[in-house]
């Protein structure tokens, strides 16, 4: 059987258990606490780590320039220079361009807190391949101009967090809002996938370089795949957390038995 460890398991072990009412309420008000508080600190953590990383790529935009050699070149790539595949998205072309796509990035990347890390790496992951592949693809122009930018993801992301509002939230407001902006992200990705120019490029304030539009709808499709796996992997306690705190251990694969 599989073993997950989790604070869930402790406590429900503990109210199986014949410990007095007081200290089983004591015990498991403290692993909630303490497991709250390491949640927040790995949360931090991790924000943290992806800002430094973001930021680490660019500077060279200090010294007026992008860093080109992390940038995805498919020559340069095909000459053993490998690395630039999983460099290319926190690389941007100007200063405007890192904002915009940091900003779409993180506004995404926080709502998907309340998910495992594995989870939330998955869909980032799958989200960034789908955007690489759609440029590969079906876009000439990565040949000329080579590819880099977070906005693929960032799209991705932005889609995956409306489905999560749509299946989470109870306020019918907030539902149908999420569902609008989903058909929006959606409808603007499949219509720059299909004209091969960004919306409302000419309402940008600063240099996006040469962007490559269908990288939005590739973004989108990965992070939906990543998004449904996820949810095919969530047993309905997890799904419910009233429901998580009041599953028995043993179904949860808990090695902790009743007494």
């Amino acid at each position: 059987m599989k073993t997950i460890f989790r604070f869930d398991h402790f406590t429900g072990a503990l109210r199986a258990s014949n410990l007095p009412v007081s200290v089983n309420a004591e015990c498991h008000a403290g692993l909630s606490r303490l497991d709250a508080s390491l949640r927040a600190t790995f949360w931090r953590w991790e924000l943290g780590a992806l800002a430094i990383l973001i930021a680490s790529f660019n500077l060279p935009l200090l010294f007026g320039h992008p860093a080109l050699d992390f940038m995805l070149h498919p020559a340069a790539v095909r000459a053993g220079e490998w690395w630039r595949v999983l460099t290319h998205p926190f690389v941007h072309v100007s200063w405007y361009h890192l904002a915009l796509d940091a900003a779409a990035f993180f506004l995404g990347y926080v709502e998907l807190g309340e998910r495992r890390f594995v989870e939330r790496l998955l869909i980032v992951v799958a989200s960034g391949a789908g955007s690489l592949l759609a440029a590969v693809f079906a876009a000439s122009a990565i040949e000329a101009h080579g590819l880099c930018g977070l906005s693929g993801i960032a799209h991705g992301l932005t889609a995956v967090v409306a489905l999560e509002l749509m299946r989470n939230e109870t306020d019918r407001l907030i539902r149908a809002s999420a569902l609008v902006f989903f058909l929006v992200v959606v409808g603007k990705s499949i219509v720059e996938a299909m004209t091969d120019n960004i919306l409302f490029a000419s309402w940008h304030l600063g240099s996006l370089g040469t962007p490559i539009a269908v990288c939005h709808a590739g973004g989108v499709l990965g992070a939906l795949f990543a998004w449904l796996c996820a949810l095919a992997r969530t047993t309905p306690a997890e799904a419910d957390p009233a429901r998580l705190a009041q599953t028995p251990p043993a179904e949860l694969g808990c090695p902790l038995h009743q007494t």
